[in-house]
């Protein structure tokens, strides 16, 4: 007996069909993993630390500046240093360290500036000898002491204005001043022996 089609049996068979398709699972291929070749590094760069003190000699009287561009250079070389930073410091409360200009006449400005600035026949308490006494061991007392401390509270006080240091980076074995940029010592209280420290730092 042939069976006949309905509207129910059609529903059914949809509805398998349906389910069925639902079931079907879809593989993915599992990612496979390969070795790569060990990659190669770079030799570890050699770090350095190096300071030096530099003796300058005895400066001008009064306010001096000198270029230390020369030193600078040399104590660069002679560290090997290809990237790192060069430290410059002054070595006394009298003498600052800038970065500036090295012309003659903006030098001469800079003199007459600081002169004005902080004049040296003005009164200070500092230089009220009078009222200070020196080191306990020092031969002969605090007199003999007097005798030879200079009244010179005005170059102390320029020295804290200008400041005592600089670093400047180092590139490629120089240093990335500008065109015009020059690190100059600066004596505010001479003549005097002076010495400036240099230290660079960096990797060859």
């Amino acid at each position: 007996m042939t069976g006949h089609i309905t509207p129910r049996s059609i529903a059914s068979s949809l509805a398998r069909g349906t389910s069925r398709t639902t079931r079907t699972r879809t593989r993915t291929p599992r990612a496979r993993w390969t070795r790569r070749a060990p990659i190669a590094r770079a030799a570890a760069s050699e770090h350095v630390y190096r300071y030096e003190t530099i003796d300058l000699g005895t400066t001008l009287g009064g306010i001096d500046f000198k270029d230390l561009s020369e030193h600078i250079d040399r104590a660069i070389e002679r560290a090997g240093v290809r990237e790192g930073a060069v430290h410059v410091i002054s070595r006394h409360t009298t003498t600052a360290v800038t970065i500036n200009e090295n012309e003659e006449r903006l030098i001469d400005d800079a003199r007459m500036y600081l002169s004005r600035l902080a004049p040296a026949d003005d009164f200070y308490l500092h230089n009220d000898l009078d009222r200070r006494r020196g080191p306990a061991d020092w031969p002969g007392g605090d007199e003999a002491w007097r005798a030879q401390e200079p009244r010179n509270c005005h170059s102390h006080l320029l020295s804290m204005l200008i400041g005592n240091s600089a670093v400047v980076p180092v590139s490629e074995g120089k240093t990335t001043l500008g065109t015009w940029q020059s690190v100059m010592f600066v004596e505010l209280d001479g003549p005097r022996e002076r010495t400036v420290g240099i230290q660079v730092v960096g990797i060859k």
